[in-house]
């Protein structure tokens, strides 16, 4: 059975004065350490969440900036593309008048040698009469010398 008496007494304040000192020294520093612990914990998740924000902001960001990049790129090549045509355009239009200038330039080239020729060819021509008129007024012998006198004239005027 148990007996109260005075031990009872101490044992029961000494319990309490133990449990006060455990309490004191022993669980308020380890509530602290848990405490600053899971605060720095719940930091840890708050800059994770907000790293996470930042990261999906930056990849929507990245998202959008390629897609512009994409239209950008399309715009480019579409103005290339006609300028490309422009020039085509222009170059063949420039080649066209060359060549009508260079065939044209040609064409009156050709008849002012044309002309000259003729024309060269009149005053030579012009001087074989003259000669052969002269050899036929100098030598009035006969129908027949006559003749040769005309078939040379033609075989020279010929060549």
């Amino acid at each position: 059975m148990l007996k109260v008496d005075i031990n009872l007494l101490f044992t029961v304040i000494n319990l309490f004065l133990l449990f006060f000192v455990i309490w004191k020294f022993l669980f308020k520093p380890v509530k602290k350490i848990i405490a600053k612990r899971q605060e720095e914990v719940n930091a840890g998740y708050a800059e994770a969440e907000k790293a996470k924000a930042d990261a999906e902001a930056a990849k929507a960001s990245y998202e959008e900036q390629l897609l512009k990049a994409e239209e950008e790129k399309s715009e480019i090549l579409k103005d290339s593309r006609i300028r490309a045509a422009k020039e085509y355009d222009k170059i063949i239009a420039d080649a066209k008048q060359s060549a009508t200038d260079l065939v044209e330039k040609a064409k009156k080239d050709a008849t002012e040698e044309s002309d000259r020729i003729r024309k060269k060819a009149g005053e030579e021509l012009g001087d074989l009469v003259s000669k052969a008129a002269a050899k036929i007024a100098l030598t009035k012998e006969d129908p027949e010398a006559d003749l040769r006198l005309y078939d040379d004239f033609i075989s020279k005027s010929g060549e």
